[in-house]
């Protein structure tokens, strides 16, 4: 039977293949008294599977391709190390001594003790460290009872179902050739979405039930850009879905081709076409995408994707990978944007209404100064030989500008780091964009972050399907806003960048060209296309059509003016896919 299933697109990527169902049960653990005379051999069943966890965690990195790194790689040695902590072993052993109970109920007593820490804290980023956890302690369960993942049928074309993945399991199929990923539970930010999003495997998660809906050897079908997957289409969707495949392969390599072309417009305006990246398994992909710098590094998943926030030294390694990885001036690390619903433990947010609007970004910064003078010491550090972009976020005042500017100049001056850093503003409130002219005599550089500067001027929740429909670049509000910080920047000599979602959209980027916008940033697929876009478009004729779209007084004016006469002028020179992108933006 045919089901179509809207999940949480992870990974980006098309696939069609076959189900192949990982039915993991979860291992019921009871407790057996255990007599005096075998208590020995209990712990020997427990080390012995410990030891046999090991062995199938040292086989999967051995199997990783050579000179891999990454979040691939660091879950692994972490899931190592825990297997060969003695401590934790003593723990099970003297459970099992004191308690006369058997390995397995020592195992899930002492490693639930362990997770007490993490169970109160509501940040997502948290609640994975807390699932390597269960994940690590299921697998030493499971060679306990001699159950071992059957992974020898898996074809090209195979499909993993599960209800739920480890990172581990998604480096472990991964080398076995899986396509695709479809999971019941997860999110964007969990250690196995982020895995498969670095190893480019197409995935989307949170579909609910759908081990419970799939047949191993259905025909399933993953839009990894959209989140959505399609159980046993009828043939005339196969026949589309394999033309679509076909076209998705063949565009990829095109993208590849475009990748290689330079950021400007055809009558050779230098725009700078750079990557937003998460974490640092994303430098090779932006790299081969055709990154032209990093226009935004964000730092949150560095802080929170652990249960302390990373001292001095873990964060200047981690930015010295970044600044070393494209050669490229345009390296950009954005400080601290936690807050709001991201907390790490021991560092729960109130409950206050309204996250969004309280104590995140520079806000949060400001008051945990300590922690903010390790991040800053940090970037300066790995400044010492490439220059490096300081990026201030939610900044909605000038003293906020002015008492971080002391706190770096300070510690640049401790450092005797000298000339080799710049700082610069995230404008993404309304008050900011209002005072983006006094903003810009303090800083060398400015950039705007459309996705929140849309959500807080147009008072709407792009995430509630209530409201999410008000949610458009369009409005003339907006495009007025940006403009007038992109003259305000300019007035002052600075550049501007931006950096939300608005920089990537093909429909929204003459608009930009036309502001005189210095620098793209943007999600590292969409790299090829803008530049591609960019090399068909003259900076001539995207000011004459900004100066036609302020002219109009409605979003939905200003959209259809905008799709209309891009496909007219330039449709021709583009793929299907770019006219179909621009015609549907919203």
């Amino acid at each position: 039977m045919r089901v179509e299933l809207q999940g949480i697109a992870i990974s980006p990527g098309i696939a069609l293949g076959n189900v192949v169902l990982l039915d993991r049960t979860k291992m019921i653990v009871e407790r057996i008294r255990v007599e005096d005379n075998v208590i020995e051999r209990e712990k020997e069943r427990f080390l012995g599977a410990v030891n046999r966890s090991k062995n199938q965690l040292l086989s999967i990195k051995e199997n990783l391709d050579h000179g891999d790194t990454g979040e691939h790689l660091d879950i692994l040695n972490f899931s190592i190390m825990m297997l060969e902590d003695e401590l934790l072993s003593q723990e099970v052993l003297d459970f099992i001594g004191t308690e006369q109970v058997n390995a397995e109920w020592a195992i899930n007593s002492v490693l639930t003790k362990k997770s007490e820490t993490f169970k109160k804290v509501e940040d997502v980023y948290m609640k994975e460290r807390l699932a390597d956890f269960y994940y690590l302690g299921e697998r030493i369960l499971r060679n306990l009872h001699g159950v071992h993942d059957e992974i020898s049928y898996l074809t090209a074309e195979s499909v993993l179902i599960a209800h739920d993945l480890s990172a581990v399991d998604v480096v472990s199929y991964a080398k076995h050739h899986v396509i695709g990923i479809v999971t019941d539970i997860g999110a964007f930010t969990s250690h196995s979405a982020i895995v498969a999003k670095s190893l480019g495997i197409p995935t989307v998660m949170g579909l609910e039930d759908i081990t419970a809906r799939v047949t191993p050897g259905d025909t399933i079908f993953i839009d990894g850009f959209k989140g959505t997957v399609i159980l046993n289409p009828d043939k005339n969707e196969l026949k589309k879905f394999k033309k679509r495949r076909t076209d998705y392969i063949k565009l990829e390599k095109q993208l590849l081709k475009y990748a290689k072309l330079r950021g400007k417009t055809l009558d050779d305006v230098e725009i700078s076409v750079n990557a937003n990246i998460e974490i640092i398994e994303e430098l090779d992909l932006a790299r081969s995408y055709g990154a032209e710098g990093i226009g935004m590094y964000r730092t949150e998943f560095l802080f929170t994707n652990s249960v302390y926030f990373p001292d001095e030294d873990e964060q200047y390694e981690n930015y010295q990978k970044v600044v070393s990885a494209l050669d490229s001036p345009i390296v950009t690390i954005r400080t601290l944007d936690i807050g709001g619903d991201k907390f790490p433990v021991g560092m729960e947010p109130s409950k206050r209404l309204n996250p969004a609007l309280g104590l995140r970004g520079i806000r949060f910064s400001l008051q945990e100064q300590d922690m903010f003078r390790k991040q800053i010491r940090a970037i300066l550090r790995s400044s010492a030989e490439n220059k490096i972009r300081i990026l201030i976020p939610m900044i909605s005042k000038l003293s906020e500008v002015l008492d971080t500017k002391k706190i770096i100049e300070e510690i640049a001056e401790e450092l005797g780091t000298g000339n080799t850093w710049e700082i610069g503003v995230m404008i993404e409130t309304p008050s900011a964009a209002i005072i983006a002219s006094d903003i810009s005599e303090e800083v060398d550089f400015l950039s705007i972050g459309t996705n929140d500067l849309i959500q807080y001027t147009l008072a709407v929740d792009r995430i509630n399907e209530h409201v999410s429909y008000l949610y458009t670049p369009f409005h003339p509000a907006i495009l007025r806003l940006i403009a007038g910080v992109v003259d305000a920047a300019h007035k002052n000599s600075i550049p501007v960048s931006v950096c939300g979602e608005m920089a990537s959209q093909l429909s929204c980027v003459p608009l930009l060209v036309g502001m005189g916008v210095d620098e793209l940033s943007m999600n590292i697929h969409s790299i090829p296309k803008v530049k591609k876009l960019l090399n068909t478009i003259t900076e001539k004729d995207s000011k004459e059509i900004l100066e036609n779209a302020l002219k109009l007084k409605t979003e939905f004016d200003i959209r259809t003016y905008v799709r209309k006469v891009i496909v007219q002028r330039w449709g021709d020179d583009f793929p299907a896919e770019f006219v179909e992108e621009i015609v549907t933006s919203v």
